[in-house]
Order: C-alpha cells, then structure tokens, then sequence
C-alpha cells in the first residue's frame, strides 16, 4: 500500500537558524534526553493553516495562487506545549499577541478564499512552529520564562501549499505553489 502524502497550507519564515539555536537551548536547559525527543529540522519550521484533501488539490492551488496579502514582521516570544506544559507532547514556539493577531488576520484572507470548498481547517489557528515532539511518556514542563532572554522578529511573506514525503529520517516537503505577499 502506497502512503497518500500530506499535503497543508503553510506561512514560510526565514529566521530558521535562529530557531533552531533556541530549540537546541531550551532542549539543553530543560535536561531533556534527546532520545525521547523527535526533532524537527529546521528545513522544516513554519506555520500550518491545516491539511487538505488530495482529491480538492488543483482546485486549492488555484484559489491560493489568487490569495492577496500583505507581508509582515512577526516576533516570537512565547515557547509553549501542546495539549499543556503539565501534560507537554509538542513543543512550539509562538508569537506575540500583535504579531498573532496580523498573523491570523492574513490566516483568515487565505481560509476565506477556500470557504466554498468545505474544508475542514481548524476553527482557531494558534499559530506556532513546532520545535519538537516527546515521544514517550509526556512531560511537565517550565517553559513560561524561556523567551525572556531573546528577540527574535521575523517576517511572513509567502503563504505555500506543500507535500510532505514521509522518509526513514522524517519528512520531506516539497512546495507545490508559493504566493509571494505586497
């Protein structure tokens, strides 16, 4: 049987390495192993809107590629945990409240122009880059000081629909469409 790639719609950032300094930082000052830890890459940090039916992939390629948005500076400054800290299984980092607000305003530009086509795409984006998944045993964790010691801005200014290729050492993504931003 032959996997179906994922395919999602994502905002595309550029500060990558310095992500992946903090990600290597908070897994150091929190002590974790990283053998319970499932990394990702930083080829593959940015922000997802939310997967997409394959069988609807030209007809959303077409409506993205007529998404218009403007461009904007974000700034991180949050690191946090999927379901919670007290119960952690994914670690992100995450936005100020401004720059999340711009950042779900353009979210809305580009879920508008898909709202006839009956996708299923998540009520409320919280929009965050994942930085790691704990594989094992979730974990309690302190993450809210983490982010006092940096300022890190960044700028969103091209929205993508990607495939990602599943590969023995993680995903691959590949961009089908890129709509670069004003």
């Amino acid at each position: 049987m032959v996997a179906v790639p994922r395919v999602f719609i994502a905002a595309d950032i550029y500060k990558k390495n310095e992500i992946q300094r903090i990600q290597q930082e908070l897994i150091t000052s929190l002590g974790l192993d990283r053998k319970n830890l499932k990394l990702v890459g930083q080829e593959n940090f940015h922000f997802t809107f939310g997967e997409i039916n394959n069988s609807m992939l030209d007809t959303i390629v077409t409506k993205i590629s007529e998404v218009d948005f403007q461009s904007f500076e974000i700034k991180y400054d949050m690191i946090g945990a999927f379901p919670n800290n007290t119960c952690a299984k994914v670690i992100w980092i995450g936005l100020d409240e401004e720059t999340k607000s711009a950042f779900n305003q353009m979210a809305q530009i580009v879920l508008s122009n898909l709202a006839d086509l009956d996708i299923k795409i998540e009520k409320e984006i919280i929009p965050h880059i994942t930085l790691f998944r704990i594989r094992r045993v979730a974990l309690n964790l302190n993450l809210h000081n983490f982010m006092s010691n940096y300022t890190l801005i960044d700028k969103i200014d091209t929205i993508s629909v990607k495939k990602s290729a599943t590969t023995t050492e993680g995903p691959v993504y590949e961009n089908i469409i890129t709509v670069k931003g004003k």
